[in-house]
């Protein structure tokens, strides 16, 4: 099914022999094999994803060296399109291929590039909705699902084909619980039918671990290949699981001041309440997680606490003001956005200049800026090391850090991160949720984490608020949480 020879590619920005994304790796995987492949960010995991379906080298150029098979095809002399026929890749970045008007559309196009005949799309589509148990998502636009309907609905497509290999990048960065089952059970599905499955991760869960195998990477090279169980001493080294400091909940002082109120906000898309009547306030210097099933209304909530979206009842106030109403040079000095997919946050061509890009607006506006800030900011995500690279030829876990400094360097008062875990390995994970506590103890930093990952939660807010069907079913102090979960 695989067999990769001595394979070892760089991408064309990164010239030296030293700066390999894959060094010379060597690969075989058998026709029905689960392979789970493990490693921290900038690892190779994703590029090795690339090589799999041809996009290295055929569309991101660069040099490859080596011999690579994929389902009996050679992959230097054979372009993607024909590998596709046989190999379906699901990407981190589901924004980039989701374009139809509905989900139902995007399985009917995915089929349009496969060998089903046009009689039977119905039954296939059918099929995979309910394969997935996505059939409500059937007539949804793709740009109105949440970040993991977005995942799924990217792997209901990419069932359609009933490849030969399925390559899976990330798959449950996005999921909560029920929709990582979900993907569990139609994997299982697909590896009954013969299908190889290759699934790239940094949520390490008992799933991965009845694999087959386990590969470990790490700058580029395969640090283990062998029984999952067996891995795990190898997952620590190299970072991938977290190591959380064990501290004792600060709590919240009542005399803090008061920064940002929703009073019964309300908002609807297609007649459909995202935002049912949600209240809370949010204080000077506490931390706040924001959890929900996927599709609850948590990144709605996310773009109505940067000013993006204006509330179609009640109202979401900065210091009694609308937010919405804000100029956006004094929004962006309240309140610092991190959205879900990075790639919608960049418009620079080097990763130091999209993090200067804010503070340099606001230097224009005359608002002083703090270059050892920005120093500090760009060592804490390990960015010194790529600040003259493109930030689109990052990895997507690259691309997060990238997005999560731009908006640190504005040093805003209120700091709200949607999914800022997600294709993040556990060092970086535990740093981030290090710093993000001495922002709001020293600095009085308002931290709002919208998360799927509750130990990230645990570790590092105070308080938790639950959406469930677009209604605030919870608030409540992260002790109280967890001793009634």
């Amino acid at each position: 099914m695989i067999h990769l020879k001595n394979v070892a590619y760089a991408y064309p920005d990164r010239r030296a022999r030293s700066s390999w994304a894959l060094d010379h790796i060597n690969l075989d995987v058998q026709a029905g094999e689960f392979v789970a492949i493990l490693g921290p960010g900038g690892s190779g995991k994703s590029t090795l994803t690339y090589v799999l379906n041809g996009l290295a080298p055929h569309f991101f150029g660069g040099r490859f060296e080596g011999r690579g098979h994929v389902c009996g095809h050679p992959i230097p002399e054979t372009p993607p399109a024909v590998l596709s026929e046989k190999v379906a890749v699901v990407l981190q970045n589901t924004d980039a291929y989701l374009f139809c008007s509905s989900v139902e559309a995007e399985l009917h196009f995915s089929l349009e590039r496969s060998v089903t005949p046009l009689s039977l799309f119905p039954r296939v589509i059918d099929e995979v909705l309910s394969l997935l148990s996505i059939e409500p998502l059937r007539h949804r636009a793709p740009q109105d699902l949440s970040g993991g309907e977005k995942q799924l609905a990217a792997i209901a497509s990419a069932l359609c084909l009933q490849p030969q290999l399925l390559v899976l990048d990330e798959p449950f960065a996005h999921l909560d619980a029920p929709n990582r089952r979900r993907v569990q059970g139609a994997l299982d599905a697909v590896l009954r039918s013969g299908t190889s499955v290759i699934v790239a991760e940094h949520v390490v869960d008992d799933f991965l671990f009845r694999a087959n195998r386990c590969l470990v990477m790490e700058s580029g090279r395969l640090r283990f290949d062998g029984a999952p169980q067996q891995a795990r001493a190898h997952l620590t080294d190299v970072g991938i699981l977290p190591r959380y400091t064990k501290t004792a909940q600060d709590r919240v002082h009542g005399s803090r001041q008061d920064l940002v109120e929703l009073l019964e906000v309300s908002f609807y898309r297609e007649n459909r309440a995202v935002l049912d009547k949600v209240s809370f306030t949010l204080s000077a210097g506490e931390r706040v997680a924001v959890t929900g099933p996927n599709g609850s209304g948590k990144t709605t909530l996310v773009k109505i606490l940067g000013g993006l979206l204006k509330p179609h009842a009640g109202s979401a106030l900065w210091c009694g003001r609308p937010i919405h109403t804000m100029p956006p040079s004094l929004r962006a000095q309240r309140i610092g956005v991190s959205f879900q997919n990075p790639n919608d946050q960049f418009f620079k061509v080097r990763v130091e200049d999209e993090v200067w890009a804010g503070p340099n607006f606001l230097g224009k506006k005359g608002f002083p800026v703090d270059p050892a800030w920005m120093a500090d900011t760009l060592e804490l995500f390990g960015l010194t090391s790529l600040k003259d690279h493109s930030p689109y030829r990052l990895s997507e876990g690259e691309k997060k850090r990238v997005a999560l400094a731009s908006v640190l360097a504005l040093k805003p008062q209120v700091l709200v991160l949607d999914e800022p875990t997600a294709g993040q390995d556990g060092r970086f994970r535990q740093e981030l949720s290090e710093w993000l506590k001495r922002l709001s103890s020293d600095r009085h930093m308002t931290i709002v984490v919208v998360t799927h990952d509750t130990d990230f939660a645990y570790a590092t807010c105070q308080r938790r608020l639950v959406l469930q069907g677009g209604r605030l079913v919870e608030d409540r102090s992260m002790d109280c949480a967890r001793e009634n979960p």
